[in-house]
């Protein structure tokens, strides 16, 4: 059946469309569990968690009013933290200091909040630590920012100790102050306090919204084994990528993991990003928090600590990081740092091999110029017209702030503007070419783009070497250009697409800059549907 070079671009557009609707379905969080159902589980010999115990939890504990680090306010939250920690059998201890507050204000008096198990005391090896901070800003009552982190860390710690019996590893909960204000407490602890000195595993919790799947998005440097032992057993959706943390770790800004690991730490960083426009607001209420991520938030820290506290031997020390990133939130691919650059040597060559026989030949060196010239005008345009289309709403009535509660559908329509930009600008340059040689050509193009990548980025590089990988299985086994080019469509849209959606939610359409490059990659793999066709399919 012959099908129109239309009718393959909007089966490929359609493609794209329902892979993001996918990862919207997969990305939702996981289902809340009651406090009935919780405790039905649990009579199996399983702790079960609760968002709906864990909420109660938070309203035990917060007021709802702000209570920035120093506060009368914060007092308050810490004596109900504290009392709630102790009747939960935890043996509680304040850290007491004073720090020097932002500039211009003046000192504060902060107060950690340590506790553990009296009945672990015995225990040597090396301690779990559950972070998060209990302050909250000045302008917002810290609902999500981090109050629904820290009912998660109370109940998940309180159902870990239901299972004592299993543990082999001293289990901590470290609340900070002063996080908001600089990262005050954190620093104060690794500074002074003993167990710092142990160089414990840790799990941090923040937030930068109310709602949305938990994402870890960040891991102490020389990750590989950290990553190969607990990365497949965080809870689902399992949202994660090294490209997360790669872009983490070049932001000026941290949390306290920033001051845990730079203390010699090692573990994971968790947040929520979505609802981004509520953060650091007055609307970062209890009344907004999702409970899903409340759900999600205390199933990453009962089954890690489940995991981690049951085994007694030390993570083996490697100065090796790893590349990892997730499917669709159902499991996470992971390899060392190391393999990037072999892997795209390897199809490097393959490419030339398979490609360049055909497209460096003298009759199609011409129109092989111009699928890369075609390339490169799609990503210099891209930054360009992004800024142009942020900069254009940026301020207005239709984009007032950075963050919007409608943000995911002006985000969604700077992706389809990329889409048809790209796609434009492909159609403009290539309808005279064979379809055949602007396969060839664009595909030994990106096996060179993604050998400097390689170089230069290696945790970016898989989102161009797997569809890379996948194209010339494509080449080797399918005849038709226009079937090659929806497979590979689909193919590329499953590593992509995922990433363009979590990027879009962190940055938000201010962001246009950014956004759109990471937008256009998902439009080169169709590229060949505008050329000239050369076979039926």
């Amino acid at each position: 059946m012959k099908l129109s070079q239309r009718t393959m671009l909007c089966l490929s557009v359609l493609t794209l469309l329902l892979i993001e609707l996918l990862v919207c379905f997969q990305y939702r969080g996981p289902a809340v569990v009651s406090e009935r159902d919780a405790d039905a589980f649990g009579a199996t010999g399983v702790p079960a968690f609760s968002a709906e115990r864990a909420l109660k939890i938070h309203q035990q504990v917060f007021d709802g009013t702000t209570h920035p680090a120093g506060s009368v306010q914060n007092d308050a939250v810490r004596g109900r933290l504290v009392r709630l920690l102790q009747e939960h059998g935890w043996h509680v201890e304040v850290q007491s200091s004073q720090a020097d507050g932002r500039e211009g204000d003046s000192p504060l008096r902060l107060h950690n909040i340590v506790a553990r198990r009296p009945e672990q005391t015995g225990l040597s090896v090396q301690p779990l630590v559950l972070a998060t901070h209990y302050d909250s800003c000045r302008f917002g009552p810290g609902a999500g920012d981090a109050g629904g982190c820290v009912a998660a860390v109370v109940e998940a710690g309180r159902l870990l100790t239901l299972q004592s019996a299993r543990l082999k590893r001293p289990v901590w909960l470290l609340f900070t102050d002063g996080e908001e204000a600089g990262l005050l407490g954190a620093s104060e602890f690794v500074r002074s306090h003993p167990l710092s000195q142990q160089r414990p595993l840790v799990l941090n919790f923040d937030a930068r919204g109310t709602s949305g799947p938990v994402v870890m998005y960040e891991t102490h440097a020389g990750n590989s084994a950290a990553v190969d032992a607990w990365v497949n057993t965080t809870a689902r959706p399992r949202v994660t990528g090294s490209l997360f943390t790669a872009i983490y770790r070049s932001m000026p800004n941290g949390t306290d993991f920033s001051v845990f690991q730079q203390a010699g730490w090692r573990g994971f960083n968790f947040a929520i990003i979505d609802g981004a426009h509520r953060y650091h607001q007055p609307d970062d209420t209890f009344a907004n928090l999702d409970p899903h991520s409340v759900q999600h938030f205390g199933e990453h820290a009962l089954k890690l600590s489940t995991l981690i506290a049951s085994n007694a031997e030390d993570l083996a020390a490697t100065k090796e990081d790893a590349v990892f990133f997730d499917v669709l939130g159902l499991f996470v691919l992971h390899f060392p740092v190391w393999w990037c650059l072999p892997i795209r040597f390897a199809l490097l060559v393959i490419s030339v091999q398979l490609y360049g026989r055909h497209v460096l030949r003298g009759d199609a060196l011409k129109q092989s110029l111009r699928v890369w010239l075609t390339m490169l005008l799609i990503m210099t345009a891209a930054p360009i017209v992004g800024w142009i289309l942020s900069a254009s709403i940026r301020g207005t009535m239709l984009l007032p702030r950075p963050f919007v509660w409608y943000g995911h559908g002006l985000s969604f329509a700077m992706w389809c503007l990329s889409l048809l930009m790209a796609l434009s600008i492909a159609h403009w340059m290539l309808r005279r070419i064979d379809q055949r040689i602007v396969w060839d050509a664009f595909w030994l193009g990106q096996a060179t783009i993604c050998m400097v990548v390689s170089m230069w980025a290696p945790e970016f590089s898989h989102l161009l070497s797997i569809p890379g990988g996948m194209a010339i299985m494509l080449t080797l086994t399918v005849r038709s250009i226009p079937l090659r080019t929806l497979l590979a469509t689909v193919g590329a849209g499953i590593i992509l697409i995922p990433v363009q959606h979590l990027l879009s939610i962190a940055l938000g359409p201010a962001a246009g800059l950014l956004l759109v490059p990471a937008f256009v990659l998902i439009s080169m793999p169709m590229l060949s549907l505008m050329g000239k066709r050369a076979a039926a399919f």
